[in-house]
């Protein structure tokens, strides 16, 4: 009665593409931000959390 059953829903094959382009999308945004945290315009600025964090101001 539980467990797998004979005509399973498939979740894996129609999901896929979804969680793929969520996870590039993630990435994405991830290296933007770095590289905008980064930025000569926000290096120095207190309220940046790189600078919070301990990493040294350049």
């Amino acid at each position: 009665m539980f467990g797998l059953r004979k005509w399973s829903t498939p979740f894996w094959k129609p999901a896929g593409p979804f969680i793929i382009g969520g996870a590039i999308t993630m990435y994405l945004i991830s290296k933007a931000q770095t590289a905008m945290i980064n930025s000569d315009e926000y290096k120095n600025d207190p309220r940046n959390p790189a600078i919070a964090a301990g990493k040294k101001a350049h």
